[in-house]
């Protein structure tokens, strides 16, 4: 009996304890009143760089930072907590110039007046090459690279296309496991069964597609589950579509995979472009546009119907030649489906808005997850970026000098860099051609 008596007051104390616990812990809290309009005052520090902790003051925010967002520009940042009248985020990477600040509560939101002064910092560092041509295996540290194009995977693998140095070949380098090694090599003409240029990857089952450059229904899948051992696809197109490839210029340097559709797209010198089923191979054109050999290819994952090609110096008429140019792959024959997104006037350079932005040689590009495109400046010997709100910056490299050197944005120097990668974390790889090198820019 004396146990019972025991037992039942022990019980009665420790809900008494638990219900004042859980009251102190109540103390303080604040709810954001959806009937009151969100109150902003000041924010602190007025610039940074991402990761950088930044201080909104307001009021009317309530102490629930899982129901508070907050944006710059259209980035969402991180929202560690919340007091009430003050919340405590995290800038986020790459949110554009002169970002606003936008805090959204369920239905209400409300928009800074004075804007945040963004500051990027980025660093160059060299992953593997020693500046010989001829490519050979081994470690981040031996191995000898002259890599043109470059696509990674989710898991880490940078693929890498070369075609100089007296060997063709597809190769794989992964920083974790400090190695480079081949996925196919040739030696010899002769040998040669693929001349692989652009490069994509289904990051979803990691599959690996090579175009061929010049059989027109040609292409090669790596499959991971296979060791990546290399097989050889042929699109079907009906005979009246292939015919029309094979008498016309035929050269297709690039395959994309598309995450709107399912397909791969690839595109013809002569200005066809060709969707492809990637387990039954069908093909068909889905659009004929301006002529010119083509040095980038990609797809946007913000707006994943867009498919982004530029275009060299040969393309005819000549307002697309050094251009950056976009087809909507929702209507590609539709009125508009495929322009230049920046202004005429090659071998140039100018940073600025995308409409008045100069190239020179644009060659490969790529997209982080946020929409904002990496460029490879080949002429100018820099790597550019336009932003998902349409300002094209120069993020490495000095434009117009050509050299070798890691480090920071205005220190590192390029020489001809030809091909660009971006992983989910947003690190950008970089064929750097003329240096025989592949090197990684870290933007924060």
């Amino acid at each position: 009996m004396k146990n019972y008596y025991l037992l039942t007051f022990f019980s009665a104390f420790l809900f008494f304890a638990l219900g004042c616990s859980k009251n102190e812990s109540n103390i303080g809290q604040k709810e954001h009143d959806p009937n009151k309009p969100i109150i902003l005052s000041s924010f602190s520090p007025r610039e940074g760089g991402a990761k950088d902790k930044v201080l909104l003051d307001g009021d009317n925010f309530g102490s629930d930072a899982s129901k508070i967002e907050v944006y710059f520009n259209n980035t969402r940042a991180a929202v560690v907590s919340s007091s009430g009248n003050r919340i405590y985020a995290i800038v986020p990477r790459l949110p554009g110039e002169n970002p606003v600040i936008k805090v959204v509560i369920g239905e209400q939101s409300a928009t800074y007046e004075d804007t945040f002064t963004y500051t990027a910092q980025a660093q160059v560092t060299t992953v593997t090459g020693n500046g010989q041509t001829a490519f050979r295996e081994g470690t981040l540290a031996t191995a000898q690279v002259y890599g043109k194009y470059l696509e990674l995977d989710a898991e880490g693998n940078l693929f890498m296309s070369w075609r100089d140095g007296g060997t063709w070949g597809v190769a794989r380098i992964n920083e974790q496991q400090n190695i480079v090694t081949a996925l196919y090599e040739a030696a010899t003409t002769g040998e040669r069964v693929l001349f692989a240029n652009g490069l994509t990857v289904d990051r979803v089952t990691g599959v690996l597609t090579a175009s061929h450059e010049s059989v027109p229904e040609v292409f090669f899948s790596f499959d991971p589950r296979e060791a990546w051992n290399p097989r050889q696809r042929n699109a079907q197109f009906s005979e009246a579509e292939y015919n029309s490839i094979v008498w016309a210029d035929r050269y297709a340097n690039f395959i994309t995979f598309c995450p709107y559709d399912g397909y791969l797209y690839t595109r013809f010198r002569d200005g066809k472009v060709a969707k492809i089923h990637p387990d039954t191979y069908e093909a068909t054109i889905v659009h004929q546009g301006p002529y010119g050999s083509q040095y980038g290819q990609a797809i946007n994952p913000a707006k994943p119907w867009e498919l982004y090609i530029t275009l060299h110096s040969n393309a005819s008429p000549v307002e697309f030649r050094q251009g950056i140019m976009v087809l909507d792959l929702r209507n590609p024959n539709g009125t508009g489906g495929f322009k230049r997104i920046n202004a005429p006037g090659g071998s140039g350079f100018r940073d600025g808005p995308v409409e008045e932005a100069i190239f020179n040689l644009p060659k490969d590009i790529k997209f982080d997850n946020d929409g904002n495109m990496f460029i490879a400046d080949y002429g100018n010997h820099c790597i550019r970026m336009l932003s998902a709100d349409g300002i094209v910056t120069t993020v490495a490299g000095q434009p117009g000098v050509a050299g070798y050197r890691d480090g920071g944005p205005v220190e590192s120097l390029f020489n001809q860099p030809w091909g660009v990668a971006v992983n989910e974390q947003g690190d950008i790889y970089i064929a750097d051609w003329s240096n025989a090198r592949i090197r990684k820019l870290v933007i924060e």
